[in-house]
Parts: structure tokens; sequence; C-alpha cells
């Protein structure tokens, strides 16, 4: 995948996508794509690992396929948490911590991705101080839209677990009673063999 197609015209309407920073200006954008360095990637490549926060301050995925991977508490594998498109923001949260990373974002086809290093924010705050603060400002905005869809899926995993909690519960119930009409049935059965004299043929029944 060639980086020469990509101009700072185009990267900076990525980073103005609904996906991206939709609260920057496209001169805003511009000035920030400036400031990125382009770099490719080929299938299976790491391109965020867990550990510290890096020097890497963000980055936005231009062009293939990625995905982000996490660990379950107590478990091995990695599992794929979601699935990175053209446009999508990682490595972001820590512009607001230095807590260490814990999600891996693998590439899964031939990428192409554009990176704000630490170096050309600190170039940026120094130079356009302003601009650093709106880009901040809209890194928060994008952190909180995560949280608040993170936050509806869990809701309805919740609900999903309910339903399923619910139907598993009737089932249950549903079962007993097939039980307990069975145990009737064979009481009477018992009592009529018993009143026979255990002999019943098909022909008597």
């Amino acid at each position: 995948m060639a980086m020469q197609q990509f101009g700072y015209t185009d990267v900076a309407k990525l980073l103005i996508s609904d996906v991206g920073l939709p609260e920057l200006s496209p001169a805003q954008a511009l000035r920030l794509a400036q400031l990125m360095k382009l770099t490719t990637a080929e299938p299976e490549s790491v391109l965020f690992r867990p550990g510290g926060p890096g020097l890497d301050f963000m980055i936005m995925l231009l062009a293939g396929d990625a995905v982000i991977e996490g660990q379950l508490t107590g478990a091995d594998d990695w599992i794929v948490l979601r699935g990175l498109v053209p446009g999508s923001l990682f490595g972001e949260l820590g512009a607001l911590d230095s807590i260490a990373r814990a999600v891996v974002v693998r590439a899964t086809s031939d990428v192409c991705i554009a990176t704000l290093d630490d170096a050309a924010l600190g170039q940026l705050t120094q130079n356009d101080p302003a601009l650093a603060f709106v880009l901040l400002r809209a890194l928060l905005a994008y952190v909180t839209r995560r949280l608040r869809s993170a936050h509806h899926r869990i809701g309805m995993l919740h609900e999903i677990n309910l339903a399923q909690r619910q139907e598993l519960a009737s089932e249950i119930r549903s079962d007993e009673e097939t039980r307990a009409r069975l145990r009737v049935v064979l009481k009477l059965e018992s009592k009529f063999a018993m009143r026979t004299g255990g002999d019943v043929s098909r022909k008597e029944l």
C-alpha cells in the first residue's frame, strides 16, 4: 500500500470524519495532518502493543483493516474487542493519562497509518497552544463518545442476559411441571395396575 496516495488533505478529511474528531475544523485538521507521520504495515503487524504509554500520542488508521484485541481477566488468549475502519483512532488515551496500555492493535490487512507522536505534540503545544487545546478537547469528546457507546453495549448485553435467564427459568419451570405430571400419571398407572392384579393388556386399555 503506497503512502504517496495520501496527501495532507486526505489525512485531514479522515481526521474530521464521524469516526474521528469531527469537532475539529477543516483548517485545524489540516494543520494537525501536517504534523503526522505516515507509515505502512503488513497483515498481522502489531500497530500498538500493551505496556507503557510509549512515544505515540495518537494514531489514525488511513487505509486497510485492523482490530483491537484484549485479554479477559485470568485468561491467556487474546480476543477481538472491536474492528477499526479508516478514520479510527487508537492510542489517544495516552493523551489523557499515563496508565499503561492494556490492549493490542493488530493489522488484518495491508494498512497505512498516520501517527502524531509526543515530539509533534510538544511542537504543537509550543507553537500553537490554542490548537493543542482544541485537539485535547476533541479527544476528550471522542473518548466520551466511546464510553457512552460501551455503556450502551453493556446495557444491551445485560438485557440479553436477563432475557436468557428468564427463558431458562421458564424452561426449568416447564420441565418441573412436566415431571410433576409424569409423577401423577405414574402413580395413577401404579394404582390401576394394583387394582387389576398387575396384568393390564392393550386390549383392556
